[in-house]
């Protein structure tokens, strides 16, 4: 076996798949997992890294034991560790090491059920739908992510892969320009691959170094100008080659959605013009960049993440594209979490990290009573935290912390807290965090009803969704958003990486009600923080501006437009 970095990755990544079927802690299976990306990512062979003398644990997420794990394996050319647990399970369990995002624990109980053995046959009810018939539409959405041959990240964790590559790919010889393309650059919430457009001096010499990158399995498809590779998870990595002369035309090509390039096709062919680099040019159309061709078409520039073929053609052609929300415009963050209920900070601290971004104000949004498992705020405790950041923004003279809470919407669509309490708040965050299996009638009422309270302001991440992890529940979002209007109520961009709720969807749909929207994070620690640019992006494919975004307002203005 050539024990490159793609099969030392491979087998620590099948190693917290044993010891994930092995029910062991989950710190173990992380701390494998970190580092067969760490390995993946490494930009030199890590045998050779050894033989220079280097130290293993010197390498982000490494420590003793995992350093004598992987020293191991490039000496004996195998992973005692890993073989000894695969020989004390089951074929039908072995299988499930390979497949990370499946819960074995799951897995397993519907095989008991089911009476399957496999993989294949697990797919095989999947697609009749079985699975979703007998243990319902979550687990059947955990089942078929877990299956997706093509497995996809969430972008948060695909963006770090995806600089590191660029890193590696402007360091080549002969590489003039490298950019991100497709949904990386479109800025989806989730991405199945990492998509390159390059142009260098040699397609052939640029495929055969890039084989050099960290953990890269052999190519698995290539040709003249493109070539397709896959990580030790699957997650896969394409880079196409294009002449520098070239580069804007090749651009957008690789970069719009199937729909959007259609839509763009069909309107050169309405001007007699063909997206090809013979025809462009020979009608005297620069191809070099990106905002030529559009001007040639008749249209203004569409921003990467505007090209989803969801009206942005038709806005070009009239010059009514948004201008887009920039992080820069946003003057603080109205949902961050303390000490006081499941936060890893204090108030003051997490004020200071805020002045130091540059905010104006932060709303701190402790949990609501009801949700014991956060430690949230009893009404006594609540009143006691008012008067806390009373004392604070008495201290304070250029920032301010707003009275406010995240405030339980519980399953009759009352809130947490007594009127009486509320009305001593700033702005209010509410969101539900139980009784997700109610119907979509059922749920949907709940937050109307929710929303008639008048110390209602901001709906929190609004269906409940995890991303790759479970979808959200059912709502009738063109009532609410109705009646969200009706009664002067928001919604939120919730920033964490695996909510990103609103969806784009939604919350362009929301824009388009006249409903302004907070883009907040969430935070539970200062490093959650720096979850805002993830929100903003996901606001930038809802086609917000900053006069769509509540928290863009001056202090003054925003708690003007919290008044019911």
């Amino acid at each position: 076996m050539s024990l490159n970095n793609a099969v030392v990755a491979r087998l620590l990544r099948q190693y917290a798949g044993t010891l994930v079927v092995e029910g062991a802690d989950r710190f173990r299976v992380k701390a494998y997992r970190r580092a067969a990306d760490t390995i993946e990512v490494l930009n030199t062979d890590v045998a050779e890294f050894m033989s220079r003398g280097e130290d293993l644990k010197s390498l982000p997420g490494i420590g003793e034991g995992i350093s004598r794990t992987i020293e191991e394996i490039i000496q004996r050319g195998q992973m005692p560790q890993l073989e000894r647990s695969i020989a004390q399970l089951k074929p039908e369990l072995v299988e499930l090491t390979l497949k990370p995002q499946l819960d074995p624990k799951k897995v397993q109980r519907i095989y008991k059920k089911l009476n399957i053995h496999s993989l294949e046959e697990l797919q095989e009810r999947l697609d009749s739908g079985e699975i979703r018939e007998v243990f319902g539409a979550r687990i059947e959405f955990h089942v078929r992510n877990g299956l997706d041959e093509r497995p996809r990240k969430l972008l948060y964790h695909a963006q770090p892969l995806a600089d590191k590559a660029l890193e590696f790919l402007k360091s080549l010889p002969g590489v003039y320009r490298v950019s991100s393309t497709g949904s990386l650059r479109r800025k989806q919430d989730t991405v199945g691959d990492l998509n390159f457009l390059i142009a260098s001096k040699s397609a052939s010499a640029l495929f055969k170094q890039f084989v050099g990158f960290g953990g890269l399995q052999p190519s698995t498809s290539r040709n003249a100008q493109q070539a397709a590779y896959s990580l030790s998870d699957q997650f896969g990595i394409t880079l196409r080659w294009t002449e520098l002369d070239e580069w804007g035309l090749s651009w957008i090509l690789s970069t719009g959605s199937v729909a959007h390039l259609d839509e763009l096709t069909q309107r050169a062919s309405k001007i007699k013009h063909q997206l090809t680099p013979d025809a462009l040019t020979s009608a005297g159309i620069d191809i070099s960049e990106e905002e030529p061709i559009y001007r040639s078409l008749g249209l203004s520039f569409i921003e990467p993440e505007l090209r989803e073929g969801r009206g942005e053609i038709k806005a070009a052609l009239k010059d009514q594209l948004p201008d887009l929300i920039q992080l820069t415009d946003l003057r603080g963050d109205l949902h961050m979490h303390t000490t006081a209920s499941d936060g890893v900070n204090s108030l003051a601290e997490m004020a200071s990290a805020a002045k130091e971004r540059g905010y104006e104000y932060i709303s701190i949004t402790d949990h609501s009573q009801s949700l014991k498992i956060t430690n949230g705020l009893t009404e006594d405790r609540l009143r006691q935290q008012i008067e806390n950041i009373e004392k604070f923004n008495a201290r304070s003279k250029s920032f301010t912390v707003l009275k406010s809470a995240e405030v339980d919407i519980l399953a009759d669509g009352s809130l947490d807290y007594s009127d009486a309490v509320l009305k001593e708040l700033d702005l209010t965050v509410c969101s539900i965090h139980s009784r997700f299996g109610l119907n979509k009638e059922q749920q949907t009422d709940r937050v109307l009803r929710a929303m008639d309270n008048p110390y209602f302001n901001i709906l929190g991440h609004a269906t409940g969704r995890l991303l790759l992890k479970r979808e959200g529940y059912e709502l009738d979002m063109e009532r609410i958003i109705r009646h969200a209007k009706a009664n002067g109520c928001f919604f939120e961009i919730n920033s964490s990486p695996d909510r990103l709720d609103l969806s784009d969807e939604n919350a362009k749909l929301a824009k388009e009600a006249g409903i302004k929207i907070a883009i907040n994070t969430d935070a539970h620690s200062l490093s959650d923080m720096d979850y805002m640019p993830l929100g903003v992006n996901q606001a930038r494919r809802a086609w917000l501006s900053a006069n769509d975004v509540l928290n863009t307002l001056p202090l003054a203005g925003l708690l003007r437009c919290l008044r019911r």
